[in-house]
């Protein structure tokens, strides 16, 4: 999908801008190189490696000034939009309207993730602060379903949304998303419902509330996709209709129904 049927940028317009204008070489980096931020990071000794970190590191380095400066202009009551990459492209479709701030950040883990959210300042308090994580959690290379990576991961997470709910009315957790086949050579589908299923322990001890706004897109295998962008296998070739999901959901809490 290059683009959507109203004239609107769709998703290939997004992936460049997620990639920071750098193509989808940059959104390669952010996918694949996502080793700068995860869980049992490994050395990569290649020139793309270091290639990859520099890219995301530039990412990262751009994505928090806008940040700041959006939750700087924002006012009482506003969405906060919070996680990896596809908090950042969900974002740009629902910061359209004024009461939504992207905070997503591209090829973020969880551990890292939480750094950020101990490094923003919220001016005023958020209403309703929605949080994507997991996709960069459950790289086959740092063995998602050991409990040194999962534990790491709950850790980290609860940092986040004990964060999170300190600035917000209200705290959402999206369930982990799939994955498409292209993707399980890097990633592991099963640490899908397994790392979903932390979220759901963590958000009982801790308040907060799992939803699932990806439920339709698993269509596949076990924690698989068939909606997914090939090659990559993690991004989702619409996310025109996932916020649209997503915006549905928020307007349920708003007027107090049970969108469950």
């Amino acid at each position: 999908m290059s683009g959507s049927h109203d004239g609107r940028p769709g998703w290939g317009t997004r992936r460049r801008l997620l990639a920071g204008g750098l193509g989808a070489a940059a959104l390669g980096a952010l996918t694949f190189g996502v080793s700068v931020f995860g869980v049992g990071t490994r050395s990569e000794p290649s020139e793309a490696g270091r290639r990859n970190r520099e890219i995301a590191d530039a990412h990262l380095a751009k994505r928090l000034p806008a940040i700041r400066a959006a939750l700087a202009e924002a006012a009482p009551g506003f969405v906060f939009l919070a996680g990896n990459s596809h908090a950042e492209l969900v974002g740009d479709v629902l910061a359209r309207r004024p009461d939504v701030v992207n905070g997503g950040i591209g090829g973020t883990s969880a551990r890292r993730y939480a750094d950020v959210i101990d490094a923003l300042v919220f001016p005023v308090r958020a209403g309703i602060a929605v949080l994507f994580v997991g996709t960069n959690d459950i790289l086959r290379r740092a063995d998602p379903l050991s409990t040194r990576t999962s534990g790491g991961f709950e850790a980290a997470v609860a940092r986040i949304v004990t964060g999170l709910a300190a600035q917000a009315d209200r705290v959402l957790v999206a369930a982990v998303p799939p994955i498409g086949p292209e993707a399980r050579t890097g990633r592991d589908p099963a640490a899908v419902a397994a790392y979903t299923a932390i979220l759901e322990r963590l958000c009982a001890r801790h308040g907060c509330r799992v939803f699932d706004p990806f439920a339709e897109l698993r269509d596949g295998e076990p924690g698989l996709t068939t909606r997914a962008v090939p090659p990559d296998g993690v991004h989702l070739q619409d996310y025109e209709a996932l916020a649209a999901g997503i915006a549905a959901y928020l307007r349920a809490m708003a007027a107090d129904r049970s969108p469950d």
